[in-house]
This record gives structure tokens, C-alpha cells and sequence, in this order.
């Protein structure tokens, strides 16, 4: 195993580990809720409790891939180009990058400001696909589309500071590339715009040339090597403005290693961690 498969192991095994323990921890409060289920309580004990595991890690695994995301994304770009401050225009702060959870963006554009979003979501609007088969015209909003958002944007400059969570950024050693991150992008229609303009949003307040924006999921969820399906597809160009699944990882992923690797790995750290065994002991002492 090389340095890089080995570190990558080692990341993935630390999160889920964690992961494990804080489900452990409370299991047996989520299991009881559920009792007081009238929709479930009629089922059997062993099935509710399979149910209170299943949500409760699909609810907490996202968090904590992310974070193998980002740790991933160091050992290819190295820290100092995924840093917890994203502030490529030398914006004066005081904030303590141990305070930072995650990663924030700097900026002296006020990302709430109500014209701003204004502006933002009229771009979104006016660029969404149309059209089906033959007469299907894609969504307007490309890496060179959104460039317009910048100049836009400076007109909402301050002598403040102001801060906005993203979930992945990182400088590939020419461009920057802000990500919108979510597991497997099943968003409904009603959410999409919403989260369209929080990325576009984030990009504009970036504000610097050399950024892309992605709109990322950690796995496909038509299953890899089929078309990804999903209502932003009409607010994005598809496939510039995306990275689902495998496009994902390949671009973060250090040298070496490819999506089908990092997979095994992924599941060699689930057997280290002895995940199955402790998933039946923590049911089994539950419904006892």
C-alpha cells in the first residue's frame, strides 16, 4: 500500500470511527422516540431498530465524508490551497482559523444583502433550461456565464468583513473551485433554486477571476456510469457546472489513487473499524 492509500485509509477510518461512537452514544434515546411512534410502534422491535440505525447514519455519514472530502482534497492541493479561511483577495480579519468549523469564505460583499440576491436569482431565472428532445435549450448558466456575476457584485463592496460557510474549496495551483456539496443531489424542484443561487451566491462574493463553481455529489445516484438525473439540471449547464460521484473524487483524490481505489479503501476502513459487528451488538443490546 502506498503513502497516499494509506493516508486516505487512515482518514476515512478516524471519521467513521468517530462517527460510530457518537451513533453508539445515542441510539438508545433515537430508538425510544421511535417507540412513541404510533405510525411504527405496531412493527417489530428488530425492524424499528434497523430503521433508527439507517437514519441515523445516513443523517451523520454526510458530515463526516465531507470531512474526508476536504482532508482528501489536502493531501492532492496540500493545506495551505484547502485552508478553513478562503480569502484569496488578502481581506484584513481577526478571525481565528482554529474557530472555523469546516471552511468560510472572507469577503467585503455582504452575502445577504437583499439586492444582491436579487440580482442573483433573476441571473438564475433567466438562464434555466427549456424545451424537451430536439427543442431542448440547457440552462445558461456556465463557468463563462456566471463571470458577469463579479462586476456585478463589487457594487455591493464594503469597508466590512463578512463570512460565508462553503462546503469544499480548494486551489488547484491556477484556479480557485467553490463547491456546493450534498450526497447523492436528490433535490426536488422546490429546493433547487434556492441552492442554485447559495453557490452563485458564494462565487459572487469570492469574487476573484479564477473560480469555478460546482454544484457535487459524493456518489450518483442512478448508480455510476449512468446519466445523472436532478432537478438542477435545468438552473446549471450539465455536465460543466457539475461533479457527481466518480467526477467528484477523480478531481480531489492524490496521485495514484482513482474512484475505484478510494472505494476499496473506504470499505477496508468499515472492516478495521469492525462496523458491522458493532451495528448488531449496539441493535442487539437495544432490543434485548
Amino acid at each position: 500500500m502506498t503513502k497516499n492509500e494509506q493516508a486516505v485509509q487512515q482518514i476515512v477510518y478516524k471519521e467513521f470511527a468517530q462517527l460510530m461512537t457518537t451513533i453508539e452514544a445515542d441510539f438508545q434515546q433515537n430508538f425510544i422516540k421511535k417507540r412513541y411512534n404510533f405510525l411504527l410502534n405496531q412493527l417489530d422491535e428488530t425492524l424499528i431498530a434497523n430503521m433508527v440505525f439507517v437514519s441515523s447514519f445516513e443523517s451523520k455519514s454526510g458530515f463526516a465524508i465531507e470531512s474526508c472530502a476536504k482532508q482528501v482534497a489536502c493531501l492532492k492541493f496540500g493545506e495551505e490551497n484547502v485552508p478553513a479561511i478562503v480569502n484569496p483577495r488578502h481581506i484584513p480579519h481577526q478571525i481565528d482559523p482554529q474557530s472555523v468549523s469546516g471552511q468560510i469564505i472572507v469577503t467585503d460583499i455582504n452575502p445577504d444583502n437583499g439586492e444582491l440576491h436579487g440580482h442573483i436569482a433573476e441571473f438564475r431565472a433567466s438562464n434555466v433550461a427549456t424545451g424537451k428532445g430536439q427543442n431542448r435549450r440547457e440552462s445558461g448558466v456556465t463557468q463563462a456565464s456566471i463571470r458577469q456575476l463579479l462586476p456585478m457584485a463589487q457594487r455591493y463592496r464594503t469597508a466590512g468583513c463578512y463570512t460565508k460557510p462553503v462546503d469544499l474549496a480548494f486551489f488547484d495551483g491556477k484556479n480557485w473551485h467553490v463547491l456546493e456539496l450534498k450526497a447523492g443531489g436528490d433535490l426536488d424542484s422546490s429546493n433547487a433554486p434556492a441552492n442554485v443561487e447559495k453557490l452563485l451566491t458564494i462565487y459572487a462574493c469570492l469574487n476573484v477571476p479564477n473560480a469555478h463553481a460546482h454544484f457535487a455529489t459524493l456518489y450518483n445516484k442512478n448508480g455510476e456510469g449512468n446519466t445523472w438525473t436532478g432537478a438542477l439540471k435545468k438552473h446549471m449547464a450539465f455536465p460543466e457546472m457539475f461533479l457527481i460521484g466518480k467526477a467528484f473524487w477523480n478531481v480531489i483524490l492524490p496521485e495514484g489513487i482513482n474512484y475505484e481505489r478510494f472505494t476499496a479503501l473506504y470499505r477496508a476502513a468499515l472492516e478495521d473499524i469492525d462496523l458491522n459487528q458493532r451495528i448488531k451488538t449496539m441493535i442487539d443490546r437495544t432490543v434485548k
